[in-house]
């Protein structure tokens, strides 16, 4: 599994992601497909999941790291 920052370039109802940058390129989230948290354990912070379908017709799993507000793809 690998994991890559991503920028949130857009947000609906300043909380699900619609849009985001990946090296260098702009994905448009066409849908949320599936919302799912992760707890906080030992050094593991807790984690705020989508699995969004872009407009390119790919699946994404993108999650927020929420100690950090950092946003990543996990593939």
């Amino acid at each position: 599994m690998q994991i890559e920052p991503i920028q949130l370039t857009h947000k609906r109802h300043n909380y699900l992601p619609m849009a985001f940058l990946w090296r260098g390129i702009s994905h448009q989230v066409a849908r949320i497909e599936r919302v799912w948290s992760r707890e906080a354990r030992w050094a593991r912070p807790p984690r705020h999941y989508f699995r969004v379908r872009c407009t390119n017709n790919q699946v994404y799993n993108i999650f927020q790291d929420v100690r950090l507000n950092a946003w990543c793809v996990e593939r």
